[in-house]
């Protein structure tokens, strides 16, 4: 499908991304290593832009709106779902077998027992489930309702803050594809994406301890790529898209994303300890 070629690119780039920011430069990070090129990286694109964790977060944002896009083009499968939470049950065996044998653990700030980041996978698996309402609009003020209400839960629960605050990511993608689709008015996408901001802004603001990270520049930056790809990509794109690197890249973001950190930490332990 022509409309998901887009969505292959930014795949691909978000697991090139992943690995770098929640494996390579996190590993640096544990182990007080800051080699210059990533010195560089930090000084000099990361601060500007105000994309923080070595684009970690940034990486997921594409990875999360390009779920919601393809989710609403083709439609809730019990294979898809299967699909995507597969590299989470992969992770957390894994992620067991270390923790028994005790070698290095994959850690994230911020991140849960096992396997840091499973609510991308839970976020994911939301973003199949909306894709059953082909309106897109009731399902979405449905989660908007639910986000509002957990974050009273804040001062309680700190750690719902980050899959709160990145949720509004998936719905952007379902109401991107319903727009170009024109199952949803285009008034009505337009609104419904200001709503999504307003959750993002509102859930930094509900969990004060995200603050720091700076997710709403992150994604003021992830949103309008995403919808530029989405509006411009052209001969060039499909050509990128369909090369098999790319291909391979974006069929395995998932699998890098979940899965890279624990074993290379693991590895990289035993190497050097």
């Amino acid at each position: 499908m022509t409309r998901l070629v887009p969505v292959t690119l930014l795949r691909a780039t978000a697991a090139v991304l992943a690995v770098y920011g929640y494996v390579v430069a996190l590993w640096l990070t544990t182990h007080d290593l800051n080699p210059q090129p990533v010195a560089t990286i930090r000084e000099w694109v990361n601060r500007p832009l105000g994309v923080g964790e070595d684009f970690g977060p940034f990486a997921v944002m594409l990875l999360l709106v390009c779920t919601g896009y393809t989710a609403a083009a083709t439609g809730f499968t019990v294979r898809r779902l299967v699909l995507v939470c597969l590299p989470a049950l992969v992770a957390a065996i894994l992620a067991a077998a270390v923790a028994i044998t005790g070698l290095e653990a994959w850690t994230v700030p911020g991140g849960i027992a096992l396997v840091p980041l499973a609510w991308v996978t839970g976020l994911q698996a939301i973003s199949w489930l909306v894709a059953l309402d082909e309106r897109t609009w009731p399902t979405t003020l449905l989660l908007f309702t639910a986000v509002a209400a957990l974050c009273l839960l804040a001062d309680v629960e700190p750690m719902l803050g980050r899959p709160l605050l990145f949720l509004p990511l998936v719905l952007i993608g379902h109401v991107t594809w319903r727009v170009l689709d024109r199952t949803l008015p285009a008034g009505a996408g337009v609104l419904l994406g200001v709503c999504c901001v307003a959750a993002i802004l509102g859930v930094e603001r509900a969990f004060p301890e995200l603050a720091r990270w700076w997710y709403p520049v992150a994604a003021s930056i992830a949103v309008p790529l995403f919808l530029a790809a989405v509006r411009t990509a052209g001969p060039t794109a499909t050509r990128l898209a369909a090369h098999p690197v790319t291909r391979f890249l974006a069929g395995s973001a998932e699998w890098a994303l979940l899965v890279g950190g624990v074993v290379t930490f693991a590895v990289l332990g035993l190497v050097t300890s």
